[in-house]
């Protein structure tokens, strides 16, 4: 349920007057959440004006018929639920070589398709954020092509990972710095050897799960974003190497997770500072479906606050036959929505794409997510996975490399300086928003 903000109280009031238990968020800021928030029947996220409610329908009915008539109570829905969105590569993809064909250079978004899309940015922003300025790059005119440096014929895996090359992360002289990075996933292996000694600052918001990741997704998604500069006996596959990590248990071991532990995780890396978010979750949209206003009102105040949430696109297509709209909450105008692209620079055969006449819906820009090489709970240690889910924390790791370059890039001005320093690899901005993301130069 969604509470008035000006009426806050009334709204607590009105759970409290139809006998439901309530429980704040800010309660649990020190501990993990119990299973059964102490017996409460509503948890109150106060920084967003969000309540959770698990109630019998009576008491439940009430509270709403109560919060409508004293305009406390703005809106109600069904809880979401979400689940990672990345999976595992074969074995035959595995064996394979492991070499990066980039694009023919000649192949461009057009001037047209750019304009468009930075318009499209310019509008929404404007929608969101009337009365802040908007950044010179969402003005509607297209910036000149950026090509990553040292494109050769055909690039190895044998000191970088292809996806720290197509990025040109592998030869920026950035390393994330002073910057936190949130990762909101299936938690992290905190026995990993890659990050002995490193300090992570984590927290479970799944019931009775610890962040120790038994899933491995998280693992995965956290070593592409701010993985080591000098891993042993495998290639570098880290972005953000030096960035401060913090992990946001939302997801459970099987992969899923609710409205009240994303939410929590959100609450919490913005009330840490997070400069980026990183989430590769999602929940399958249905085609004409409108984004989630709880959640657009969570990013509208991330980038007041300075912070920028990286979302992954969702896997539900199934290219050439069937393009399936962008995932919840990545939907969301004022989330940053990632696709997927192969070794070949094309849209991935699973990416989801802008798909709806109605606002929000759009891909903002595209990162490797096929055949990603990262770090994985032990005693594997290292896994190789695709998905929109893996293509999001390379635009992470590249966002902290931009807020270091620049103290002034957070937030909206963050986003501004992602689409910027794009380089064209051709395709549709339905499919791939603005271009392939890269990270800022020498």
């Amino acid at each position: 349920m969604r509470l008035n903000l000006e009426a806050k109280k009334r709204g607590v009031g009105t759970f409290e007057a139809t006998g439901l238990r309530i429980a704040f968020s800010n309660d649990f800021v020190r501990t993990e959440l119990p299973a059964d928030l102490d017996g409460a029947d509503v948890i109150v996220f106060e920084r967003f004006g969000i309540a959770i409610v698990h109630a019998d329908p009576d008491r439940l009915t009430a509270a709403m018929i109560r919060g409508s008539e004293e305009r406390s109570l703005l809106g109600h829905r069904p809880e979401r639920i979400f689940h990672t969105l990345g999976t595992e590569m074969s074995e035959s993809s595995m064996s394979a070589s492991p070499v990066f064909a980039p694009a023919d250079p000649g192949s461009r978004l057009s001037r047209e398709h750019l304009t468009g899309y930075l318009g499209g940015v310019a509008a929404v922003v404007g929608h969101m954020l009337g009365e802040q300025s908007v950044p010179s790059v969402a003005a509607g005119v297209a910036p000149p092509p950026v090509r990553a440096p040292g494109v050769a014929a055909a690039w190895n895996e044998s000191r970088f990972t292809w996806g720290l090359q197509a990025t040109n992360s592998s030869a920026s002289r950035y390393t994330g710095r002073g910057i936190k990075i949130a990762i909101l996933d299936t938690g992290f292996d905190l026995q990993h050897a890659d990050f002995v000694g490193r300090n992570i600052d984590s927290k479970s918001f799944v019931p009775g799960q610890p962040v120790q990741d038994r899933n491995g997704h998280g693992t995965h998604c956290a070593g592409t974003a701010c993985g080591p500069v000098r891993p042993t006996g495998v290639p570098r596959y880290g972005i953000a190497y030096d960035a401060e990590l913090y992990v946001g248990k939302v997801l459970s071991d099987s992969g899923s997770g609710s409205d009240r532990t994303v939410i929590g995780g959100l609450e919490w890396a913005l009330d840490n500072g997070c400069e980026v978010i990183s989430m590769s979750l999602g929940s399958e949209t249905l085609p004409n479906e409108p984004f989630i206003e709880d959640y657009e009102l969570i990013g509208r105040d991330a980038l007041r606050s300075g912070s920028l949430i990286i979302a992954a696109a969702g896997n539900e297509s199934r290219r050439p036959g069937h393009v399936a709209p962008v995932s919840s909450p990545a939907n969301c105008p004022s989330f940053f929505a990632v696709a997927a692209v192969d070794r070949d620079m094309q849209v991935a055969p699973f990416s989801c794409g802008k798909r709806t006449n109605l606002e929000g819906g759009d891909v903002d820009i595209a990162a490797p997510g096929v055949d990603i090489f990262s770090s994985y709970p032990v005693p594997r240690g290292y896994a190789r996975l695709l998905g929109t889910s893996v293509a999001v924390p390379h635009v992470a790791g590249v966002a902290a490399l931009y807020a270091e370059a620049d103290a002034s890039y957070r937030g909206l001005a963050l986003w501004g300086a992602l689409v910027q320093g794009r380089r064209f690899i051709g395709g549709t901005v339905a499919d791939i928003g603005a271009g392939l993301v890269q990270a800022p130069g020498l």
